[in-house]
Formats: structure tokens, sequence, C-alpha cells
């Protein structure tokens, strides 16, 4: 019985050309969208990596970050550092303005202010780094968008203080105008209007909650300066008061010495026998004592006003020393720090 042998297999090289092109368009469709989405790439894998601290977890919950908020804050790994750590990361620009944190290398670096009078401080804070992280990562076009929508607000909230603010951005941070109105507008204003309370709804479940934040610790430093301001207008003008009673109390002693010098010739060289003489010296005699008696009563008013005056001043350098302090205690380089071991 004759065997056969089994026909050759046919390969169909046409089909496997097209598994190959498909599998080479896919590979390169993959590595231009990881090339063009290269930040978010880096950003998912951080954040994969990230384990943030109870604190951290707290400050970004209380900040009422949304899941977007949150990866760009996480995406930073962000550190909330003691003076000596934190000055090691943030540079002070200017000798009087305190630094809370900063955005640097692409990380979030927060002080860790410990003054109870400032709730909220740490969480502002941190929301206005986490908007700097997102800025960073704008397209040019939403840049574009948002800008003009940024300077709109600031115009209609634009005070002194805060055009010296902008000003100090300006002086230190040139070219980043946009950038810091970004953060600043979306952590401290209420009310921005539908368009940009819908792009901050990116960042945040309730922005109002950081506004509220801002507002209750700024109102701490806003009533010692007003405390402060009203203190010193009140010392100058018992100052002016004081200065006034004094010289008027100097000139009428002068006054009244002289006049006590008089009385003395007179009672020399008066003429006992003489009714009138006697009658005209006593007159200028009870003329005298009045006088002295007025004087004293003066000096009275002039000793309370003094004493006045000294416990004003005692207040305003308790006032001016509880300011110093609430400063101090938002400005790391002022913390102590202790020495290294």
């Amino acid at each position: 019985m004759e065997s056969s042998s089994p026909s050759p297999t046919r390969t169909n090289g046409f089909a496997g050309h097209v598994v190959g092109l498909g599998v080479l368009v896919v590979c390169v469709l993959v590595a231009g969208w990881l090339i063009i989405n290269r930040q978010y790439v880096l950003d998912q894998l951080t954040v994969w990596q990230y384990r943030p601290s109870s604190e951290v977890q707290t400050i970004a919950s209380n900040a009422q970050l949304s899941d977007h908020g949150r990866f760009y804050f996480y995406a930073s790994q962000p550190e909330i550092d003691g003076a000596s750590a934190f000055n090691e990361q943030c540079q002070k620009q200017e000798e009087h303005s305190a630094i809370l944190g900063c955005y640097t290398m692409r990380r979030i670096y927060v002080y860790d202010v410990a003054n109870d009078q400032l709730e909220g401080i740490k969480e502002v804070t941190a929301a206005h780094e986490m908007l700097h992280a997102a800025w960073d990562r704008l397209s040019d076009a939403e840049r574009n968008r948002i800008t003009p929508l940024l300077e709109a607000a600031y115009t209609k909230v634009a005070t002194d203080e805060f055009k010296e603010r902008m000003a100090y951005y300006d002086r230190t941070q040139p070219g980043e105008r946009a950038n810091e109105l970004h953060s600043i507008i979306g952590t401290e204003v209420a009310g921005l209007g539908t368009e940009l309370e819908q792009y901050y709804a990116h960042y945040f479940t309730n922005r109002a909650q950081v506004v509220a934040f801002h507002q209750r610790y700024q109102k701490v430093f806003n009533d010692l300066d007003a405390k402060v301001k009203t203190l010193q207008a009140e010392l100058q003008q018992l100052d002016k008061e004081v200065k006034e009673k004094m010289t008027a109390y100097e000139s009428r002693r002068v006054q009244l010495q002289q006049m006590n010098s008089e009385l003395q010739a007179q009672s020399e060289s008066l003429d006992r026998s003489d009714a009138a003489a006697v009658s005209a010296y006593n007159v200028r005699v009870n003329e005298f004592n009045a006088a002295i008696t007025a004087l004293k009563a003066d000096f009275q008013v002039v000793t309370g006003m003094i004493t006045a005056y000294n416990q004003k001043v005692v207040e305003y350098n308790s006032v001016a020393f509880s300011q110093s302090t609430l400063q101090k205690s938002i400005d790391s380089s002022e913390a102590p720090i202790a020495p290294s071991i």
C-alpha cells in the first residue's frame, strides 16, 4: 500500500504583513501619544509612587481639592516643612516679605506655620502652589484664554495692597504675572463670574472654602494692623494735646512766678497805713492765689493726660508686639532653629 505524504501548507504572506503593519502603527501611535503626553505620564507615575503623609492628605481634604487638583498636588510631592528644611528649598526674595510656600523644580513646599490664630493658612498656601503646578501644565492656548479673565478679575478687586503685591512679583519673578494671578485669584478672591468659576471647578470641589480660610486669617492681620494705626493716630493726637497743654502751663507758671516776685516787692514797700494801697495789694494777692489754684488744677490735667498717654503707649506696644509676633510666625527666616548636634 502506497503511503501519501502530507501536502505543504501555504502561508498567507499578505495577512502577515497587514498584522505587522498594524502593530507598527499602534506602536507609533502609542509612542506619539507618550511623547505628547509625557508630562502626564510622568505625573501619573509620580502619583502612583507618592505616599502622602496624613497631614498632606488632611490639607488636601480641607482645601477641598478635586480629584484633578489633588492629582496635581500629589504629582508635586508636597512637603510640609519646618523652618530649616523649608529655607533650604524656598529662598526669601526680599527682606520684609515672608514666604509661605513655593513651587520649584515641580515640587511643592509649604511652611509649617504653627499659629492657632491662622487656621487655614497652610491649606490656602498648598492650594496656591497647586495652581502653580496646574499653570505649569496648561497649554499656551488655555493660558491665553484664561489670562484676560484673570486680569479682568484683578481690575475689579485691585487694592493698593494687592497692587504692591503684584509689583513685588514683577520685581522678583518677572514674566510670571499671569501665573501669580492664577494662584492668588483662585484662592483668595470670591465671586469670579461663571467662566472663571467653571475653570477653577476643575481643581476644587468647593473653592469658597479656600477663600473663606484666606479671609479668616487675613482678618487677623487686618484687625491688628487697623488697631496699630488707630493707636498711632490717638498717640499723635494725645502727644499734640499734651505738648500744647504743657506749653500753656509753663507760660502761665512763669507769669505767676513773675507776679509772685512783684507781690513780694510790693509787700516790702507797702505803706500799711494806706488803706487803699493795702486793699489793692490784697486784691492782687487774691488774684494770685486764685491763679495758683487754677495752675494746680491745670497741672493735674496735664498729669492725667501724661498718664493716659503712657497707658496708650503700653497698649500700643502690646498690640505692636502681637503684630510682630504674628508676622514672625509666618516668616521662616524668623523662626528659631535648633543648633546642629
